[in-house]
Order: structure tokens, then sequence, then C-alpha cells
């Protein structure tokens, strides 16, 4: 019933998730047998349990919690290549629920390397357009280190995702969690933007856009590693211990101007999390915003959608120390 080859779509096509069902509910013990399947799933001296292969082929959510039930030996199997279930859920682009269903059984799944040293964000960065944005954000969700991790070729998921042509919004995501990802070189002395820009050369639909976003993050943590960073918001003065450094005043007032280029565009592009990465890195960076100070109830909010982590409580707190009225009930009742 499920040897079929699911990289075929001729033969994915014929999958029958209905009689699948049926047998498993009068014989559920039928998940435990081990099987060779053609498609290379498993081999004589080692076969697999079905649960991959059923994943594989699109399975829905009611088989494969039958399956899982029947036999919870097989979401810890290694299966060829030294995948497991989750790589083959990802690598076929499956429903996030059965995603979101085998990592609720499993947590380690998605820290585990196949035989390319890859995980399954690495996987859901490289099948394009197979894998959604919501997958990317579940499995960062689960495994926020995982945006850092190095496949054998030393590539990020960042890289991969570049290399794919992945949507913007995955970059995003990608971006968010591991910033200094921009920075990586794979074996080849390659960066992810590098990547970008020669997908953006070879293809004839390519997203100009993410080679705006990766170039504008890029320029963003070289403003925040460099010493005029703290002086960021010098217009009209020059940088305290260099007033008789015209070069280093010229320098600080164009890193100010295209410090408020890219969050005027992360304004216009409505990525709040840009924003967010801007202001935990440099919080005098607020005052480019050039925003009324009713806005700032929102503003601290974003700072603090979803994110726990000392940086951005830090930036919150600068926040409410440059701005001691932002919560104050007619600024709320403003928004």
């Amino acid at each position: 019933m499920i040897d079929l080859c699911p990289f075929l779509a001729s033969e994915k096509s014929t999958y029958d998730d209905g009689a699948v069902l049926k047998l498993l509910t009068y014989h559920p013990t039928a998940a435990c047998k081990r099987h060779s399947y053609r498609c290379g799933i498993g081999t004589t001296a080692s076969k697999a349990y079905p649960l991959a292969i059923v994943v594989a082929l699109g399975g829905s959510l009611d088989v494969v919690t039958r399956m899982v039930n029947a036999c919870p030996m097989a979401l810890t199997e290694k299966l060829s290549g030294r995948r497991n279930v989750l790589h083959y859920a990802i690598a076929e682009g499956v429903n996030i629920s059965i995603i979101q269903y085998l990592t609720s059984c499993n947590l380690q799944l998605v820290k585990e390397v196949d035989s390319f040293h890859a995980i399954p964000l690495h996987l859901a960065c490289t099948y394009f357009p197979t894998s959604s944005c919501d997958v990317v954000r579940h499995l960062l969700h689960l495994y926020p280190r995982g945006a850092g991790c190095l496949d054998n070729k030393s590539q990020t998921p960042l890289h991969r995702a570049c290399r794919s042509r992945a949507s913007l919004d995955k970059i995003q995501c990608l971006i968010e969690a591991y910033p200094e990802a921009i920075f990586k070189q794979d074996w080849v002395k390659s960066t992810p933007l590098e990547y970008a820009e020669s997908m953006h050369q070879r293809l004839s639909d390519p997203c100009p856009e993410i080679i705006v976003v990766l170039g504008m993050v890029e320029d963003l943590l070289k403003m925040d590693s460099s010493n005029s960073s703290k002086c960021l918001v010098a217009h009209n003065s020059p940088c305290p211990g260099h007033h008789d450094e015209d070069d280093g005043r010229i320098n600080n007032v164009l890193a100010a101007d295209r410090a408020k280029q890219i969050l005027t565009h992360f304004q216009t592009i409505h990525w709040h999390g840009g924003i967010r990465l801007a202001l935990k890195r440099n919080i005098k960076l607020i005052s480019l915003l050039n925003l009324p100070k009713s806005v700032y109830p929102r503003l601290l909010a974003l700072l603090l959608d979803g994110d726990d982590d000392n940086n951005t409580a830090e930036a919150a707190y600068s926040v409410l120390v440059h701005f001691p009225n932002v919560m104050s009930v007619d600024s709320i009742n403003h928004i």
C-alpha cells in the first residue's frame, strides 16, 4: 500500500490515505513492521519503519498520529543519509501541522543532523518553495541556535536560503534569529549576500529586495561594531573627543544618514523585526525614526514582542529612561 516513491508525482498521487487509516484502525501493529522500500528508505540490511515513507507521501495527521502511538520508536530512527523523519517531512513539504506534531513528540528531532551535517532548518531553507515560512518560524522557535549551525560546507541556513531563492520573509526570520550569519563565509569563502547577488545575476526573476535587505543589515551591523556607532545621532554637533577631526564628523553624519535610510526602509516594508534588531544594537537610533512620542508604547511592544533576552530588555529599559512619559495614560489612549 505504501511501497511508493514520494519523489515521483505519478506514484505519490496513488497513495490512498483512507485505506492506510482503515488498516491502522484494525491492525495498529502494522506501523511496527519494518520494510525495505523501493524508493531507497531502508535497505535489505537495515529495513525501516513505515512512518517516514507515509509522512513523505503526504499522510494525514490522523494517520501519522496513529502510527506514532503504535510505534513511537519510529520517531528516533535514522534512515537513509542519516535523516530522521523530520528531515523527510520538510524535504517533501508536508503540512505545518505534521511538523508541529512530530516536534511535539520528540523535540530532539530539530537538532539532529543528516549525513551532510544539516539540521532540519537547513532543509527548510533549501527546499523552496515546498517548505513554508511557517515551518522556518516554528523550527527557529524551538531551536533558535539552529540559525547559526553549519553544515558540512560551513553553510548556515541563511546561506542555503540565499542559494535557493527563498522568500523574503524566510530571509528576515533567519536574520532576526542570527544577524551575524550575514558575515559568515562558507567553504568557498562566500557570504549569504554574495550568493543572493549571484542568483540575481543568473536568473530572470530575481528578488532584488532580498539583496537590498541583506545589504542594509550588513551595513547596520558594521555600524554597530565601529567606533562611530556611539555618535550616530550627532547630525549638528561634532562627536565628543573629535572636535578637530573633520573627517570623523563627516563619516559620522554619513553613518547617521545611512542608518536613517535603513530604518525608513524597514518601516516602509513593515519589517518590525528589522527595526527591533537595529534598536537592540543601538538604542540611540530611536531618534532617527522621527516618530511622535505617542507611538512609543507601540514601539515598546514591538521591542518586547516574542523575545525575552537581556538585550531586548535593555533596549526597552533605555526607551523608558530616555522617554519616561511613554507609558503615560494619555499616550497609550492615543494609540
